[in-house]
């Protein structure tokens, strides 16, 4: 027997126990799932062992349960150190957001930018001339 296959039966018993203890029908924990009564009902019973780990968790969080999962745990198994990161960044993530905010007083202009910009618009003026000066007049 892998270890998988006896984490994924110790999940299918608690998650048959407190399904019941909280008198909720298979149908209904399956709605709220997203998946069909049948998955549920063979995952409880152990005739379904290839239920991926995120259905088993949210299974199991729709009836109340919470999983803590241990970096030993997932040393040997990609999935559930998978299933462990994914934990870890969902825990983390505190839900504040950060803004930018514009300046209300913007910082004046260095002399070198200041000088730039004179030229830029000087340039641009005597273009501006120039084109003038070519065009026919009307």
């Amino acid at each position: 027997m892998s270890e998988t296959s006896a984490v994924l039966r110790t999940i299918a018993s608690t998650l048959r126990e407190a399904r019941r203890n909280r008198r909720m029908p298979i149908a209904e924990l399956a709605a709220s799932a997203g998946v069909s009564p049948r998955l549920v009902s063979e995952f409880e019973q152990g005739k379904r062992p290839n239920v991926s780990l995120e259905t088993a968790l949210r299974l199991l969080s729709l009836v109340g349960v919470s999983v803590h999962l241990h970096r030993t745990a997932a040393m040997g198994d990609p999935e559930l150190a998978r299933a462990q990161r994914a934990a870890q960044r969902r825990s983390r993530w505190t839900g504040s957001l950060s803004t930018l905010q514009a300046q209300v007083d913007p910082s004046p202009p260095s002399p070198a930018t200041a000088r730039l910009g004179a030229v830029a618009n000087a340039s641009a003026l005597a273009t501006a001339l120039q084109r003038a000066a070519r065009s026919p007049r009307q």
